[in-house]
């Protein structure tokens, strides 16, 4: 202070000479950096137990004595159809992957299996809640469980992750797989489910089929109505004219005329021939009147058939316009039924059917839980987020450093 110089110490340092101010703040922090890097090691391993051991031996004490054994049943079932035809080369080529493609029908199937509608039936017919909430159950897998809520929502979910239908698109065949805490159970339910699924084909297959002939069979009704209306018409007009058919009943009469006619050529050419041979016989007078006769009964029964209102003519002029109705009905109701037969047999060919591969079987050990490989994907997880969680931390102190 007084222009007194402060005593300055060098000190050699990996071959380089430094003030002694500078050495000692080097040294200082030296030896806080190894402080540090002792209580970081430490707090490294408590860190290390507390977020990687811990949890492991969490998992490995619940898998090994809480976690209650599930037993997984599985079928498998192919959605057909006779009207099916199977894939031809180029169809098969321009497929992707090669395979052939699965229908549409296969996918109703599959969303049905997972759909609410086959939640509730399994509820309703098999008492699914009481199947997942056996009492070997443990508190984390039954339903409803620890973090489960009684809603229909919450069960939903449940069902979703224990009974599961698959599709292999290549091969267009479904599995399906069920998931209980009982091998009965298993098995029951994926019966279940199977015939819930077919149940679901035929209703399918009823209203395709109705789709089909109900246009048919509205034409089929149309064209019988149209033939009784025109029948009810003929029986009218018989009751009313007194003839059952005025073509064969005009029949007797026209024969009848016919043979009169006949007996007046004959009786003409009599007449003739004795007018020529003996004109003054008296048989001629009885010719004359006897063709006299024979045109009066001629004229008489032509009345009876042409010339009036009364006559045949217009009561089989009638007759013959209902009796082509009649015909053009019947030939009408005669397409609308070959139509309808056509349309149910085309409904037949398009029928579906569920075809079981392999039955639901009854497993004879629990495939779940899969201890083992549970652990290790508890310790790999929380080992990488213990790891990442290391890097940031190193990463941020570094930053602070510089």
């Amino acid at each position: 202070m007084n222009g007194a110089v402060a005593p300055c110490y060098t000190v050699n340092m990996d071959g380089f000479d430094l003030p002694g101010v500078a050495a000692g703040a080097l040294l200082q922090r030296q030896q806080d950096r190894h402080g540090f890097s002792s209580g970081s090691s430490r707090a490294r391993r408590v860190s290390f137990l507390v977020f990687v051991v811990l949890p492991t031996l969490v998992a490995a004490v619940y898998f090994g004595l809480f976690a209650a054994p599930q037993y997984v049943s599985q079928a498998q079932f192919v959605v057909r159809g006779q009207g099916n035809q199977s894939p031809g080369m180029l169809s098969s080529l321009l497929t992707v992957g090669g395979g052939s493609s699965a229908s549409e029908d296969t996918y109703a199937v599959q969303n049905f299996i997972m759909s609410r509608d086959a939640a509730q039936e399994m509820l309703q017919q098999q008492d699914l809640r009481a199947v997942f909430d056996r009492p070997e159950a443990d508190p984390l897998s039954r339903f409803p469980g620890v973090f489960r809520s009684q809603t229909f929502e919450s069960f939903f979910r449940f069902y979703q992750k224990h009974i599961i239908a698959e599709l292999d698109s290549t091969t267009s065949i479904s599995t399906l797989t069920v998931r209980t805490f009982r091998a009965q159970d298993s098995q029951r339910v994926a019966v279940a489910e199977l015939k819930a699924a077919e149940q679901l084909i035929n209703r399918m297959n009823d209203r395709q089929r109705e789709n089909t002939i109900s246009a048919s069979v509205r034409e089929v009704s149309l064209a019988e109505s149209h033939l009784r209306s025109i029948s009810a018409q003929m029986a009218e007009y018989r009751n009313r004219e007194a003839l059952l058919d005025p073509l064969k009943q005009s029949e007797p009469m026209l024969k009848a005329i016919t043979d009169l006619q006949a007996m007046v050529t004959s009786t003409q050419v009599q007449l003739a021939q004795l007018e020529v041979s003996t004109p003054n016989s008296p048989m001629i007078a009885v010719y004359k009147r006897r063709m006299s006769a024979l045109l009066a009964q001629i004229a008489n029964a032509s009345g009876g058939i042409t010339g009036s209102d009364t006559s045949l003519v217009p009561k089989i002029t009638a007759y013959e316009d209902l009796t082509v109705q009649r015909e053009l009905a019947e030939k009408e109701l005669l397409v609308a039924a070959t139509a309808m037969q056509t349309a149910k047999t085309q409904a037949d060919r398009q029928l579906m059917y569920l075809d079981e591969i392999s039955q639901p079987n009854r497993p004879d050990y629990a495939s779940y839980p899969r201890s083992t490989v549970s652990v290790l994907v508890v310790f790999a997880s929380f080992l990488g987020l213990y790891l990442m969680g290391r890097l940031l931390i190193n990463g941020a102190r570094e930053h602070q450093l510089v």
